[in-house]
């Protein structure tokens, strides 16, 4: 039998259609079915205890005055109760004293059971006979239980055929979802496996529609016949050269290059066609989980509502992504577009565990959701935001085994702090610098037990960096868990924070710019965000420094020793070379080299941890991103008239 995951993709849309589907009909039939049965055994119960209490209160005095035939007329009425068996009375000393039998074959036994019981055969019910606080006898009422098989049998069948019907029904439903929404792609992924597998492959995507499916499947073939022209011209370049090469050096240097060219093409359409797999099935997957519980469940009106908003909100999102992959060579060189806007934070968080909900209910996932503030107001794209929360909790979710657990907090700190902490198994403490590279997997072997390009974390890092923010992850070990953390800049002011708001505004205008401040000082900032460095540029221009800017640690060397300035300030989250490696290459100088410059570190690592680390490097101070300008520059200012103290 061949396992789920080996299933063709077609199958398992269809089996995982069927299932949930099978399983929520089994379920509601089988406790409605279990709720009708208890409500007749209680109903039958009643009606003998009831029964029995009128033949008790008539029978009495008849036994009291020792005369059966009078007792035996409340006896009798029971004849049209059809499933009572016999009922019989008996004297208080358990002597039989009058009875009723509605079959020859059924007759009292010769003493009263001692106690009721109710099974699944008869209804066994005894009771004294009682005048005033006497007991005068004890009455024994027998009824069988046929009508509760019956009722039992008609629900099994009914169940039966519900479940039959539904599960046609779920089929061919799942089989026209299938054909139209998620075909198309499944066959375009399918042609870049194959273009992926055989790079001489000639093999082409068909258009089964005309909408933006039919606009990504013109323009991936249209790709794929231009690198196919590239790369017949290169290796035509390259058969002219080889068959030269022994003549001409000059031929020999074009031909190593047209060779490199054409891995360099081969490279980009290989990223090309894993960043568009990996792509497409992000919002295809909240579409298609919330269809199979719109299918699986009947939900209440507000959770449908909510069902439906989100399916329409990631089938926005699918549209806007198919915009972008008609603009595939800014995806591959890490130039996204973004669509800044106020965005809602808590909304962002709360529709991404939405999208997750399902496959982590399939695993029994326990999601515990801390959001300390609505609304959670910021500027950006909540399209790209949403990607970058729902890219870590499905990565939470796939990770974590089952009955496990999954956390998601959004807090503000200095900025909003968004959390994804899972009880998984936990990040190699090796392999978590790498954790944010593009391909790079803990797990690269062919065996490995999760899937995936690598790329998801590589994203939503580009993402948040876009935003001004940070992205970390950390993990105490193995089957430790491990936690991802994003943070992201408060821009947009929420009601409760519109009285701090016009306190800084009033402070800020109080605080005006003093050109004089740092006149004279020349000042060298370090960051690799060109906005970044022009803002702080900017700012301390305003307050008549003389600013030079660098975008490396190798940069910021060179404009050193061009003109040594009078203090560093310097970004610490850098590519290649940080913050904490300029400091430590700067405090390796002499002090008439320049060892002893005074260096503010600006960044938004904006813990206590993160001070005393930036002061133990070498940092004389540390700002939290975002920053005041003046703060900036009366800082800047002092730490240049101590450094002139000292010299002097």
């Amino acid at each position: 039998m061949t396992p789920f995951r080996d299933l063709p993709i077609r199958r398992k849309l269809l089996l995982m259609t069927l299932f949930p589907t099978a399983a929520a009909l089994v379920l509601a039939s089988a406790g409605f079915l279990a709720w009708d049965v208890t409500q007749l055994r209680n109903d039958i119960e009643r009606d003998v205890t009831t029964q029995a209490r009128i033949v008790a209160e008539s029978a009495w005095p008849a036994m009291t005055f020792k005369d059966p035939k009078v007792a035996s007329e409340p006896l009798n009425a029971l004849a049209i109760r059809p499933r009572v068996r016999f009922a019989c009375l008996y004297t208080a000393d358990g002597t039989p004293f009058q009875g009723f039998q509605r079959a020859a074959d059924v007759r009292c036994p010769a003493h009263p059971p001692t106690a009721t019981l109710l099974g699944w055969d008869t209804y066994d019910f005894v009771t004294p006979v009682m005048s005033g606080n006497d007991r005068v006898g004890t009455l024994y009422i027998s009824r069988d239980m046929d009508d509760v098989d019956s009722r039992l049998r008609i629900g099994a069948a009914a169940v039966l055929g519900l479940l039959l019907l539904a599960i046609a029904l779920a089929t061919l439903i799942a089989r026209g979802m299938q054909r139209s929404v998620a075909m198309p792609l499944l066959e375009l992924a399918d042609t870049a496996r194959v273009i992926t597998s055989s790079p001489t492959a000639t093999v082409r995507a068909v258009a089964s529609s005309k909408d933006e499916t039919g606009i990504v499947v013109d323009a991936f073939n249209e790709m794929l016949d231009r690198i196919a022209e590239r790369t017949a011209a290169l290796s035509k370049a390259n058969a002219d050269l080889e068959r030269e090469v022994e003549e001409r050096r000059r031929v020999e240097s074009e031909r190593t290059a047209a060779l490199e060219r054409e891995r360099d093409a081969n490279r980009l359409k290989d990223e090309f066609l894993a960043t568009l797999s990996h792509e497409l099935r992000t919002p295809l997957n909240a579409v298609l989980g919330w269809t199979r519980v719109l299918r699986s469940a009947q939900l209440e009106p507000a959770a449908e509502a909510r069902a439906l908003e989100s399916i329409e909100r990631n089938a926005r999102a699918q549209a806007r992504l198919i915009e972008d992959l008609l603009e595939v060579s800014r995806i591959v060189t890490g130039k996204l577009r973004l669509q800044i806007r106020p965005a809602d934070l808590a909304a962002i968080v709360t529709a991404a565990v939405e999208i997750v909900q399902p496959a982590a209910a399939a695993k029994r996932l326990r999601l515990v959701v801390d959001i300390a503030e609505r609304p959670a107001m910021t500027a950006g794209d909540p399209d790209r935001l949403q990607q970058v929360i729902w890219n870590l909790l499905s990565n939470a979710v796939k990770f974590t085994p089952a009955d496990g657990e999954v956390r998601v907090g959004l807090r503000r700190d200095s900025g909003y702090r968004i959390t994804i902490e899972d009880s998984g198994p936990g990040i190699d403490p090796r392999f978590l610098p790498h954790v944010f590279e593009a391909f790079r997997q803990a797990d690269g072997s062919a065996s490995r037990e999760h899937g995936g390009l690598g790329l998801g974390l590589a994203i939503a890092r580009q993402i948040v960096e876009l935003h001004g923010g940070t992205i970390a992850a950390r993990s105490e070990g193995k089957d430790r868990g491990a936690t991802f953390e994003v943070l992201l800049p408060s821009v947009i002011a929420t009601p409760a924070d519109e009285g701090v708001r016009i306190r800084q505004a009033a402070a800020l205008a109080a605080d005006s710019i003093d050109p004089a401040l740092l006149r004279g000082l020349r000042i060298l900032v370090v960051d690799d965000q060109e906005d970044a460095r022009m803002l702080m540029q900017t700012t301390l221009s305003q307050f008549g420094a003389e600013v030079a800017t660098a975008a490396t640690v190798d940069e910021a060397l060179a404009a050193f020793a061009r003109a040594r300035p009078d203090v560093v300030v310097s970004d610490i989250g850098m590519p290649n070379e940080d913050g904490f490696a300029l400091i430590g290459r700067l405090r390796d100088r002499a002090p008439h080299e320049g060892g002893d410059v005074p260096a503010v570190a600006v960044t938004a690592y904006a813990t206590a941890g993160d001070q005393s680390r930036t002061r133990d490097a070498g940092y004389q101070a540390h700002v939290a991103k975002p920053f005041e300008p003046g703060e900036v520059a009366r800082l800047v200012a002092r730490l240049a008239r101590e450094a002139a103290t000292r010299s002097s």
